[in-house]
């Protein structure tokens, strides 16, 4: 899978250790600059009989948030506990920042200042109202850096019912074991996860940043029997709940960790191949991304790459790419993702892979590329000047840890949540935490 044009790199003409040294050092900066950022994971040892509560951000740094509650609700001065009014049901509530950084509160005719925190709490277990969408709990207000942040605060089986289904999808008891491991993976990620967006005032995003979260308003009743038939269960490696990562499809094989992102291995996210030994076919063949084409022109490409190049390069002093030229598939990872690839243009060639190349070459429509496990089909005129180029790719998503519509596969073909996923997260220990 290489494309050769027989062109020396930026390097000049190197022994192929020092090149390699090169194209690595030159991966981490572009591995660096482009796409979400992996940040540590703080551990949260599981303490027994208790069920957390999860801090979600639904609105983060808005101009302005409304809340209400379809009971009767209080607000409450988070910080200093002082009850500012009881308003009734469908009283709708107004928050902004104020210049000095705190909060203004309009509400039923009156305003109140709050310095730090305001809660808003409904009577008799009523769902709270987040721009009009319903949320089981309490919602906290809190100043973000330009505006205000809503904070949804609900115990995590709750929060599962408003998170599994859009994640493994609305789907029905045929795929009641599949939605039983992505409770299972879900509940462990947000047990791995809790305090990791603490300096932003809650634990995790209500986005695909940590896991999707559409509150009371999103639940799917076949899907809420999986997450209460899974009450209290994750996955443990060492006693201590895994990085239960997971994603769409992998096109009949996960990958290790260490070959999408800069990371060490985990013994529990290596690569699995993921067919049915019965047929010979990837569990996931069903999904519409098993396979997929996308095709640039080369004016968009150059345009997309003047942007994603000029983004990852700002920091280093290292000039933009000029006029492109071609492409060559360097090095493949073991679970045939790619792990380098050259970008060759009129100012040398730069080196990208992993699963940053996703955000180095999003779509023509703007969208990050749907895998990194894809072959390139190159297209040239008479002249040899660039025309097109064509990903011909497999899979959707970072390809690590659980494959959804394996696991989807995988159910259908008689398997049950825990064989699921002792398949995809191996050496794993299925512990019930309350």
């Amino acid at each position: 899978m290489r494309l050769s044009t027989g062109r020396k790199t930026r390097y000049g003409r190197w022994s192929s250790a020092r090149r390699s040294a090169a194209f690595a050092a030159s991966l981490g900066v572009l591995l660096g600059a482009c796409g979400p950022v992996r940040t540590p994971a703080p551990v949260t040892p599981p303490v027994s009989g208790e069920v957390p509560l999860v801090r979600v951000g639904v609105l983060v740094d808005s101009a302005q948030v409304e809340l209400g509650a379809a009971t009767a609700f209080s607000l409450i001065d988070a910080a200093s506990g002082e009850l500012l009014a009881r308003e009734p049901a469908q009283t709708r509530v107004r928050v902004t920042r104020d210049p000095a950084g705190g909060l203004v509160v309009s509400a039923g005719g009156s305003t109140y200042p709050v310095r730090e925190r305001l809660t808003l709490r409904p009577e008799n277990d009523g769902m709270v109202l987040i721009s009009g969408a319903p949320y089981r709990g309490t919602v906290t207000v809190v100043p973000g850096a330009r505006g205000v942040t809503a904070i949804n605060v609900v115990d995590m089986e709750s929060y599962l019912l408003g998170v599994v289904p859009f994640e493994i999808g609305r789907v029905g008891e045929e795929l009641f074991e599949a939605s039983r491991a992505q409770a299972v993976a879900a509940r462990t990620y947000a047990m791995r996860f809790l305090g990791r967006r603490s300096a932003l005032g809650f634990d995790v995003f209500a986005t695909v940043d940590d896991q999707v979260y559409g509150g009371a308003g999103g639940e799917h009743e076949p899907v809420s029997a999986a997450v209460r038939a899974t009450r209290g269960e994750l996955l443990t490696y060492r006693g201590e709940p895994i990085e239960a990562l997971y994603h769409s499809t992998c096109a009949g094989v996960t990958a290790a960790i260490e070959e999408v992102w800069p990371e060490v291995p985990r013994p529990y996210l290596r690569s699995v191949v993921d067919t049915n030994p019965a047929t010979g076919e990837a569990f996931d063949v069903s999904s519409s991304r098993f396979r997929w084409t996308t095709t640039w022109t080369a004016d968009e490409l150059q345009t997309i790459l003047n942007r994603t190049l000029a983004d990852s390069l700002s920091s280093t002093g290292v000039r933009g790419p000029g006029a492109i030229r071609s492409f060559e598939i360097d090095r493949l990872t073991p679970s045939g993702r790619i792990g380098a690839m050259r970008i060759i243009t009129d100012n040398g060639d730069f080196i990208v892979g992993g699963d940053r190349i996703r955000w180095i070459f999003p779509t023509p429509v703007g969208t990050i590329l749907n895998s990194s496990k894809f072959d390139l089909r190159i297209e040239s005129d008479t002249r040899g000047q660039l025309r097109t180029v064509t990903a011909e790719g497999m899979g959707w998503g970072h390809g690590i840890g659980m494959c959804q519509v394996g696991a989807m596969g995988r159910a259908r073909a008689g398997q049950d949540y825990r064989t699921i996923l002792s398949a995809y997260y191996r050496d794993t220990v299925l512990t019930r935490l309350y």
